[in-house]
C-alpha cells in the first residue's frame, strides 16, 4: 500500500487504463481543504484507488497530491467500505505514471 493524503473540498469496471500497483509517499497542503490520510492501492493514467478513513460521495471533487508531482484535481467515481475510486479531471501521462512507479520501487535486498 502507499501513503498518501487526500484532500476533500467543500461542495461548490469500465476502465480505460491499467491500473499499477504503487508504493510512494503523498500529502497534499491545501489551505481551506480538509485533509485524509490515505493508502493508495493502484494508479493510472486516468485515476486511482485508494483505502482509509474518509467520508466521500460519488462525484465529489478531491485533489491528491503525489511526491514530485503537482496536485491532481479528481473526482470520487465510487465508495465502498473503506475504498474508493477517484478519476483524474486530466489524465496523467504514461510517462509520468511510469516515473511515479519507478521511484516507489524499493531495492531488493
Amino acid at each position: 500500500m502507499t501513503k498518501a493524503q487526500l484532500a476533500i473540498l467543500p461542495d461548490n469496471d469500465g476502465r480505460r487504463s491499467l491500473r499499477r500497483m504503487v508504493n510512494l509517499s503523498a500529502h497534499l497542503d491545501d489551505p481551506g481543504a480538509s485533509i485524509s490520510d490515505i493508502e493508495l492501492a493502484n494508479l493510472s493514467c486516468d485515476g486511482f484507488m485508494a483505502q482509509g478513513e474518509f467520508s466521500l460521495e460519488p462525484g465529489a471533487s478531491v485533489w491528491l497530491k503525489l511526491g514530485g508531482l503537482e496536485p491532481q484535481n479528481c473526482r470520487v467515481v465510487w465508495v465502498e467500505e473503506g475504498k474508493a475510486g477517484f478519476e483524474f479531471a486530466t489524465p496523467l501521462h504514461p510517462a509520468t505514471v511510469e516515473l511515479v512507479i519507478a521511484a516507489s520501487r524499493k531495492p531488493i535486498p
